[in-house]
């Protein structure tokens, strides 16, 4: 795989959250030689929390990751993901009379609403 393409890989795989390096890959050189990859092009930022690294997208790698989200909206990609998921959950029976229902602690929660603003802000939408 050449540098180009392995860069999308890995942005797309760490995407809008933050990620420790077990969570970019449980191989731990081939998660640091991603995180030194995406380091060299300034798409990363890497924080230590004790004795753990957390690895999130820069403001230059969410631009980055906001256009391979373009491309594959314009591909039409993730509308066929979203099909198939649809597909999937409808011919599946429900265990239970309720059990879509939001949990209670859930539902009219207004720290939802900040979260999901959260989410988007990050992401310029």
């Amino acid at each position: 795989m050449d540098e180009f393409t392995r860069i999308l890989f890995w942005v797309w795989k760490i995407g809008e959250s933050e990620k420790s390096l077990v969570e970019v890959s449980r191989n731990s050189s081939k998660a640091r030689e991603a995180i030194e990859l995406l380091q060299k092009y300034s798409l990363v930022k890497v924080r230590k929390k004790g004795r753990v690294f957390l690895i999130s997208l820069s403001e230059k790698g969410f631009g980055v990751y906001r256009k391979i989200r373009e491309m594959r909206e314009l591909i039409g990609l993730d509308a066929r993901l979203v099909q198939q998921a649809e597909n999937t959950a409808s011919a599946l029976e429900p265990v239970a009379p309720g059990a879509g229902a939001v949990p209670s602690f859930l539902a009219g929660n207004p720290w939802l609403e900040v979260l999901a603003k959260r989410g988007r802000e990050r992401l310029g939408l």
